[in-house]
């Protein structure tokens, strides 16, 4: 399946109420924003809401090392580096017609998301953590170690102005603290997409039949029709 076909599905499975609260999360520069914000696009805008989990990553995390690896700093790809409770709070107050103030950040401004809008998407690592009921549908992004560190390079020294040197040195560290930790949530996902060497490889546990379904029927429709 190519991006644009999930992303067909998964506006499908919005526009017919199958899905309200849709997860994406995966880890660092898996691909995930990039598929959120091409998804949001897709969608009617007044009705969806998008809410980045980035900033509930605390900057306390600092605070605290792993237990079997003390000589490394907490990386997102723990839970205890996420404001969970915090962030649960505020997609339960969404889901209950409530408005939500985001959270300022140096890269992104507050904003206010409107608890009328009927759809709600949640990206971020933080996503991995929470309890798998919040949400109607999760898609989980991965890539190889090749595929992250140059992302992260592209990424992080153009749009966040860090080192290349930083990067590089700290990548070692977040790569095995994801196989270690975080890896493991990539099984609870519905979704499973692969992105390593720059692809697009989707691998589902829940396939949604009424989409295939429907999709059948438009293409034997479209047949009959141009046989006509």
């Amino acid at each position: 399946m190519k991006k644009k076909d999930l992303i067909e599905q998964l506006v499908s499975e919005v526009e017919t109420g199958r899905i309200r609260t849709l997860g994406i999360y995966g880890h660092g520069a898996s691909g995930k924003s990039t598929f959120a914000q091409e998804l949001y696009q897709a969608l009617d805008p007044t009705t969806v809401n998008l809410l980045e989990t980035d900033p509930y990553i605390t900057s306390e995390r600092h605070l605290v090392v792993p237990k079997q690896a003390p000589d490394q700093k907490v990386t997102a790809c723990l839970p205890v580096a996420h404001e969970l409770a915090s962030l649960q709070r505020d997609i339960l107050a969404l889901q209950a017609g409530m408005d939500v103030l985001t959270i300022d950040e140096p890269w992104k401004a507050s904003e206010i998301l409107s608890g009328a809008k009927p759809i709600l998407i949640v990206e971020g690592m933080s996503v991995g953590f929470l309890p798998k009921e919040l949400f109607d549908k999760t898609i989980c992004f991965y890539t190889d170690e090749e595929t992250e560190l140059k992302r992260r390079l592209a990424r992080d020294t153009t749009m966040r102005n860090r080192d290349a040197s930083f990067v590089l040195a700290s990548h070692q560290t977040r790569r095995e603290q994801y196989l270690r930790y975080y890896r493991e949530t990539e099984s609870k996902a519905d979704i499973l997409v692969d992105q390593s060497e720059d692809t697009f490889k989707v691998k589902m546990t829940h396939i949604d039949t009424h989409y295939i379904e429907e999709k059948t029927v438009f293409y034997r429709y479209k047949s009959v029709i141009l046989e006509r």
